[in-house]
């Protein structure tokens, strides 16, 4: 398995994760140009990635949709995500195998209108992604148990929300339950996660207004004093690292 934020944030979300049989995308927030300059920064091609998975429908996620539409790549979303955006595709709500891959779908408490994250399995390995949400129920806990690699929204710092630009009722959004997730709460949730064989984790979404990396790294870290493992930022103009993790 590898797996590579081409960008994360509001600026424009895009994951790809590396299958059995060829790329696999998460989101497509990247204009068509600027995908494949970053697809190609870490070896892979855009033009050849037939499939495409959309977590919802929120502008951030699918500014790049229009060009990938008219190429014919295969899209999986939600009913309520692809009702949302008015395009064909197929609706992802249960298991299903794509390009070697089984690929376990969950419900996130997001505001949009039947958003997603997801779990990808093969040869015992999993990964899972959570790229916004606002709190993190058992069942989304329980869908991300036992993954290898984890990326996970790691939005703001609280004092930075709560004392930066935002008009009140933003605030309240994102700190609410159906928003996006704090350093804290990622903090804690990877804590728990590192129990059940965590190994890495893509701290993901953080916000440019509201947070700071090393914020973001420090925080995280504090829950997680005695895990072996390793923290990887993701970031708005750049790839990530390409992460490794089993199959």
């Amino acid at each position: 398995m590898r797996v590579c934020a081409l960008g994360s944030g509001s600026s424009g979300n895009c994951f790809l994760v590396e299958a059995p049989r060829g790329w696999l995308m998460v989101d497509a927030g990247l204009p068509w140009r600027e995908l494949r300059r970053r697809a190609a920064r870490i070896g892979a091609r855009a033009e050849s990635i037939t499939t495409l998975l959309l977590s919802h429908e929120h502008t951030d996620h699918v500014r790049g949709l229009g060009p990938l539409l008219r190429r014919g790549i295969k899209v999986w979303a939600s009913p309520g995500t692809l009702a949302a955006l008015g395009i064909p595709g197929q609706p992802l709500s249960s298991p299903v195998d794509i390009l070697g891959l089984t690929v376990r779908p969950f419900p996130l408490p997001h505001d949009a209108a039947e958003p997603l994250g997801f779990r990808f399995e093969a040869n015992g390995a999993a990964l899972g992604l959570a790229t916004d949400l606002g709190s993190v129920p058992p069942d989304v806990l329980e869908a991300l148990r036992g993954c290898q690699v984890v990326a996970l929204e790691a939005n703001h710092d609280l004092q930075l929300l709560l004392g930066g630009p935002y008009p009140w009722p933003l605030k309240l959004r994102i700190m609410g339950p159906r928003g996006h997730l704090g350093n804290h709460e990622t903090g804690q949730t990877l804590a728990q996660l590192a129990q059940t064989g965590l190994r890495a984790a893509l701290l993901a979404h953080l916000s440019r207004e509201n947070n700071a990396p090393h914020l973001a790294l420090d925080t995280v870290a504090r829950a997680l004093p005695d895990w072996e493992g390793k923290l990887y930022l993701t970031y708005p103009d750049r790839p990530s690292s390409v992460v490794r993790g089993g199959w």
